[in-house]
């Protein structure tokens, strides 16, 4: 056979190598994504109920390992629960759907059916106590159940899910102020409770000695405040009635520096009237106080929504009306 009618097949070495290197790559980005992937732990949620009905309570928790964040969204319009184990109820029935961000990366979510509850309740075996509607954080507070036919009692003061109290006539000092739900249900029957409100203030501030502190302030204050944009906020006030340096513009400038802390608590008492720190209130009616509030939002992204001053006839802010919310990914 002649060498002319012979067919060669040639391959160019530079092309095998240039397929071998795409090749590589393509193996090595896929590992790379495997091996970045974040697994998340969250399997389930455990749901505990007597029964699903309309205005009965429910108690979710969570048992994921290394769990250090909550939130939970509950799919009919309240506010978000921050702890591992929570009490909910649902008003009206229908599909909700649950769901679970635990470290705020890692979503699990449970669609549960709440049904009408036709089922009729006996008045009369409804659980009655008394109580004040007011309290301050730090002092201790008294409930005592007045129904005759009670044998247990089970008494959660709206600090969360659990039981804070078993017997008749308790005692409950609150460490958090804000809006909160004492619940009573009695005989071990969750069908049987009764629930009322009561509003926790911020501890009485004691007598202080204002001169000491003033010299303290002064001492510590210039070297507190990082960048040129704080040291364009308003001096700060004395207790009188001429101050006017600090409007809601600023303030929302004050609150940036907090959730980018880089503006101490120490030096955000020194644009209020310094024998009086304002209540905030939220846009739920909650109210807390100013610390609750840098605690809440210090290194936290927020959308500030709206903020109101409410002054007294000194020109000094005693409550501030804010609505905000955290940055999520829903």
């Amino acid at each position: 056979m002649n060498k002319s009618n012979q067919i060669k097949t040639h391959f160019d070495g530079k092309v095998i190598l240039f397929f071998f290197i795409i090749f590589i790559g393509a193996c090595g980005l896929l590992a790379f994504k495997i091996n970045t992937k974040e697994v998340c732990a969250v399997k389930d949620f455990k749901i505990d109920a007597p029964s699903f009905k309309a205005g009965e309570l429910i108690t979710f928790s969570d048992a994921t390992l290394n769990a250090s964040e909550w939130r939970w969204y509950f799919g009919d319009g309240s506010k978000i629960s921050y702890r591992s184990k929570v009490a909910h109820s649902f008003s009206k029935p229908g599909k909700y759907t649950v769901k679970l961000l635990v470290n705020n990366k890692c979503t699990v979510e449970r669609t549960i059916t709440i049904i009408e509850k036709n089922e009729v309740i006996d008045e009369s075996l409804l659980p009655k106590f008394t109580g004040p509607t007011l309290a301050y954080v730090g002092e201790p507070v008294t409930f005592m159940d007045t129904t005759s036919h009670a044998k247990s009692w089970e008494w959660r003061f709206g600090d969360g899910s659990k039981i804070d109290a078993i017997d008749r006539k308790p005692t409950y000092t609150y460490r958090i102020s804000g809006e909160k739900a004492v619940t009573l249900v009695i005989n071990g029957d969750m069908k049987y409770f009764a629930q009322r409100k009561i509003t926790v203030l911020p501890a009485r501030k004691e007598q202080k000695d204002i001169v000491a502190e003033r010299l303290a302030r002064r001492s510590s204050a210039r070297g507190d405040v990082v960048n040129d944009y704080f040291n364009s906020l308003p001096d700060a006030p004395r207790r009188s009635p001429e101050f006017s340096g600090l409007n809601e513009e600023k303030f929302k400038g004050i609150l940036n520096g907090i959730c980018k802390d880089e503006l101490s608590f120490e030096n955000v008492k020194r644009y209020f009237c310094e024998d009086d720190l304002p209540l905030v209130k939220l846009r739920n009616e909650t109210t807390i106080s100013l610390k609750q509030l840098d605690t809440d939002i210090r290194n936290r992204n927020i959308n500030i929504k709206k903020i109101q001053f409410q002054k007294d006839q000194d020109g000094c802010i005693t409550v501030i009306n804010l609505n905000y919310r955290y940055k999520t990914i829903f």
